[in-house]
């Protein structure tokens, strides 16, 4: 029989609201941020501490860690025995993070610290 003609004009009108919401909700953050912010530090990190903190480590000792690195550091996941992977956020107008990372590495809890770059096997 089909839908009604009424019905499927709701249909699409709905429909493309939805679609036109949901390009609007994937904007890219960054295009958004002011100007200041662009060039700011966002990447992910993977980090060793100094003691070993299980399969994760406490929320309270992370925030304290990125507190005294001025840095925001989420944890994203486990990627080996004592290795975590952060994803780090800083305001430093650095975009290769390197002031950052310096600050994390100078911290006694903090073993070391790198970007995490991909590996790729080559061919």
């Amino acid at each position: 029989m089909g839908v009604p003609r009424k019905s499927w004009r709701a249909t699409l009108l709905v429909s493309m609201v939805l679609t036109a919401y949901g390009c609007a909700a994937t904007v890219d953050p960054p295009a958004n941020l002011p100007v200041d912010r662009v060039n700011a530090c966002h990447t992910r990190v993977v980090i060793t501490f100094a003691e070993n903190l299980g399969e994760r480590p406490a929320d309270d000792f992370v925030m304290e860690v990125s507190r005294a690195a001025d840095v925001v550091l989420e944890f994203v996941r486990a990627a080996g025995p004592g290795l975590y992977v952060f994803q780090l956020d800083t305001d430093d107008t650095d975009e290769s993070c390197s002031l950052a990372l310096a600050r994390l590495r100078r911290d006694e809890r903090v073993r070391s610290v790198d970007l995490d770059q991909r590996r790729h096997v080559l061919e």
